[in-house]
């Protein structure tokens, strides 16, 4: 039982420092920011694939050209990309990929933008945080923690009957 306890105490920390990153990663949302996760190569170099970057929400009136904001394109997808123009009459904006070489075809509403992306990212947490939504992983995790607490307090009673 004690060793089974020790391999379970062991595997557990990977655990926990998994926990840590998620947390860490999810930390600038205390702060208004929200995550997403860069799915195509549109903003590189500012922003890679499997970056996590974040956005926030921002009045209208606070948005300039040269901004990358983050908006709704279609039911469940946003995109982030540069604002190239402010349309003040409308509230809309010329919008623009870094790497793509032509402005977007359509303009965005702002009614559609969900918020201003910072200018950092975390490159490479998209691979991460995608692994860790997996069902399989959650239960994984789970599971090692569960069964070390239920493997310590086994050992612990145990140790109290022997002595």
């Amino acid at each position: 039982m004690k060793s089974l306890s020790k391999i379970l105490n062991i595997i557990s920390w990977p655990v926990y420092l998994c926990i840590g990153a998620y947390l860490l990663i999810a930390a600038p949302m205390v702060a208004g920011y929200r995550p997403v996760i860069v799915l195509s190569g549109s903003m590189e170099p500012t922003y890679h694939v499997a970056s996590v970057i974040y956005y926030k929400s921002t009045p209208f009136s606070q948005i300039e050209e040269g901004d990358a904001i983050t908006y709704r394109a279609g039911e469940n997808s946003l995109v982030t990309h540069r604002v190239v123009e402010k349309i003040e009459s409308t509230q809309e904006f010329r919008t623009k990929g870094d790497a793509n070489p032509t402005e977007d075809p359509n303009p965005v509403s702002y009614s559609d933008v969900v918020g201003r992306a910072h200018p950092r990212s975390i490159p490479g947490a998209g691979y991460f945080v995608n692994f860790g939504r997996k069902p399989a992983v959650i239960a994984l995790m789970a599971g090692i923690l569960i069964a070390g607490m239920i493997v310590d307090q086994l050992s612990g009673k145990s140790d109290q009957e022997q002595n």
